[in-house]
C-alpha cells in the first residue's frame, strides 16, 4: 500500500513538473515576427502638428468660458481623475458650477440619409425651440472646425480602462441649425455652416486619438454631407457654394481615412487594462502581458500597415488582420487569448465605415458635377471626372433615376439594412 502511495505521489509530482515546464515554455514562447512588428507600429505614436482642440471639445457644452478657462478646467479634471475620483463619461467638474447646454435629440439631423429638411418643415416651431439659447454652442462648433487635432490629456483609468469621453452628442447640434436656416431662407448660412461641420468631422476623423473620435467624426461628416446633398437638390444647379465649402468638400485623402491613430488609442487602452489586471492576485498565472499585447496587435495593427495605404488609394476593401485562434502561448495566457478572440470580429466594419465616408464625399461631388451637365444623367455619368469616382465604386443612377448611388461597405446599425450610399438629384 505504501509503495502504491509513493508511486501515486511521484506521478503527481511528475505531472506537476510537466505542467510547470509547459507553462514556463508557453509564457516565454517568442512572439511571431508579424505580431512584434504590429506592436511596434501601434506603439509608434507620433504627435500631429497644429492646434489641439481637445480642451474646447471637452468643455463644449459649457457657456461663458474663454480659451484659458477651458484649458484650466480640463487640467483640473485631469488632476481630479488622477487622484482617484471615479471616472465616467461626460465627467467634468464644470457641471457643478456652469449650466450645461442641453441638446435635443429631435433637434438635429441623422447620419442615415433621412430627409432632414422635411423633418424641419413638418414642425418649424419645435425645431426652432430646440435650438433656443444655443448661439454660443454653435459659435464654439464653428471654432472647433479649425482645430488640427484632438489629443486627450486623460490616461486610461484603472477601473474601466477607458479614457473619459466628451459629450459627443453636442457635435450633432449644428446640423439641426443648418437645416433650420435653410428652411427659413438663409441659404448662404445653411450651406456654409454645413460645410464647416463637414470640416469638423473630417478633422476629428483624422486628428482624434481614439476609435470613438474617428467614428463620431465620420457620423458628423455623413450627417452634413447628406444634408448638403438634400439642400443642393432643391437649389439651382449653378448655385455658388460659400468659400467654406472649397476645402471641406474635396475628396478625402488617405490620411483622412486611416484609422492608425484611432487604433493606437485602442491599443493604449488594452495595455492599460492588461497592466491593471496584472495587479490582481493570481492573474499572472492566466494572463501574459506580452502575448496578450501581441494578439491585440494582430487585431489592430492593420490600421498602421503602410501596405493598406495602397488599398485606401484605390478604394479597395482593407485587409483587416485578426488573431488566429489558439496558439502555444495561450497555455499560460487563457484570459488574454479569450479577450483577444472576443474583440477580433468588430474591426472590419470600422474600416469600411471610414471608406464609406470618403465614398459619400465623392458622391456629393458627383451630384454637383452631374447637375451642371446639359445632357441626360445616364450619358453624362460616362465622363464623370476621376476625382468623383474610384476604381471599385463608380456612381450609378437609382432605378427610378432620382438618386445617385454607390455600394455601401459598412454594416451600420443606423443604415437600416440599406446596401447603398445615396444622394438625391
Amino acid at each position: 500500500m505504501l509503495r502504491i502511495l509513493r508511486g501515486v505521489g511521484w506521478a503527481l509530482l511528475g505531472l506537476l513538473l510537466l505542467v510547470v515546464l509547459l507553462w514556463t515554455l508557453s509564457r516565454f514562447w517568442p512572439l511571431p515576427a508579424a505580431q512584434r512588428e504590429q506592436v511596434r507600429l501601434l506603439e509608434d505614436v507620433r504627435p500631429l502638428p497644429g492646434k489641439n482642440g481637445f480642451a474646447l471639445l471637452w468643455t463644449l457644452p459649457f457657456d461663458g468660458l474663454d480659451p484659458a478657462q477651458r484649458a484650466a478646467a480640463l487640467a483640473q479634471d485631469v488632476r481630479r481623475l488622477q487622484t482617484g475620483a471615479t471616472p465616467g463619461n461626460e465627467d467634468s467638474a464644470l457641471a457643478a458650477t456652469h449650466p450645461v447646454v442641453k441638446v435635443d435629440r429631435q433637434g438635429y439631423c441623422r447620419p442615415t440619409g433621412e430627409r432632414c429638411l422635411a423633418k424641419v418643415r413638418a414642425d418649424v416651431q419645435r425645431f426652432s425651440a430646440s435650438h433656443a439659447g444655443h448661439e454660443g454652442l454653435h459659435e464654439r462648433l464653428d471654432a472647433l472646425a479649425d482645430a488640427d487635432r484632438f489629443d486627450t490629456l486623460f490616461q486610461p483609468d484603472g477601473v474601466t480602462w477607458l479614457f473619459p469621453m466628451p459629450r459627443y452628442q453636442t457635435l450633432m447640434d449644428g446640423s439641426g441649425v443648418h437645416a433650420l436656416a435653410f428652411v427659413q431662407g438663409d441659404v448662404p448660412a445653411a450651406l456654409a455652416g454645413s460645410c464647416r461641420s463637414v470640416q469638423l468631422g473630417r478633422r476629428l476623423m483624422r486628428g482624434g486619438n481614439t476609435l470613438v473620435d474617428s467614428m463620431i467624426g465620420a457620423a458628423v461628416v455623413r450627417t452634413n454631407v447628406h444634408l448638403l446633398a438634400e439642400m443642393l437638390s432643391e437649389l439651382p444647379p449653378d448655385q455658388v457654394l460659400p468659400a467654406a465649402c472649397e476645402s471641406a468638400l474635396q475628396p478625402m485623402e488617405i490620411a483622412g481615412q486611416r484609422l492608425c491613430r484611432a487604433m493606437q488609442g485602442e491599443f493604449a487602452m488594452s495595455r492599460a487594462a492588461i497592466d491593471s489586471s496584472l495587479q490582481q492576485t493570481g492573474a499572472v498565472l492566466m494572463l501574459g502581458r506580452e502575448h496578450t499585447l501581441g494578439r491585440m496587435a494582430s487585431n489592430l495593427g492593420w490600421a498602421c500597415d503602410p501596405a493598406n495605404d495602397r488599398l485606401l488609394a484605390a478604394d479597395q476593401p482593407l485587409v483587416v488582420g485578426r488573431v488566429g485562434g489558439w496558439e502555444f502561448g495561450c497555455l499560460s495566457n487563457m484570459v488574454g487569448c479569450t479577450l483577444s478572440d472576443i474583440a477580433a470580429p468588430a474591426y472590419q466594419d470600422y474600416a469600411a465605415r471610414s471608406q464609406d465616408v470618403a465614398a459619400l464625399l465623392r458622391l456629393l461631388g458627383a451630384q454637383r458635377w452631374l447637375r451642371l451637365q446639359a445632357d441626360a444623367p445616364q450619358q453624362a455619368l460616362q465622363r464623370l471626372p476621376a476625382q468623383w469616382r474610384s476604381s471599385t465604386r463608380t456612381p450609378v443612377l437609382s432605378a427610378d433615376g432620382t438618386h445617385l448611388q454607390v455600394p455601401r461597405r459598412a454594416r451600420d446599425i443606423d443604415a437600416k439594412g440599406e446596401s447603398v450610399l445615396s444622394v438625391p438629384l
